[in-house]
């Protein structure tokens, strides 16, 4: 028995398969979700599990953390000194 497409959930025949993202996809309904452009293993980018062109992949919130470590808590005394002058 064939595997549904992720996409269409009809089978799909070795002669159109395209296995990526842990699913199997028929090669035209490996698409960007925004643009529905057609990719490729070669130029798709993911995002929880979904293909996207390069220019709609969403970006991840990257979080970035200071930490008071002396040398931080230095600049900053540094930066409010000179703000003072």
């Amino acid at each position: 028995m064939n595997k549904p497409c992720a996409r269409c959930q009809h089978p799909v025949y070795p002669l159109e398969k395209l296995d990526c993202l842990g699913q199997t996809w028929h090669k035209m309904c490996f698409y960007c979700e925004e643009c529905e452009t057609v990719l490729t293993v070669n130029n798709f980018k993911s995002f929880e599990k979904r293909p996207y062109c390069h220019a709609h992949c969403p970006k991840p919130n990257k979080f970035t953390s200071v930490l008071d470590t002396p040398l931080n808590l230095n600049v900053k005394q540094q930066s409010v000194n000179a703000s003072e002058v």
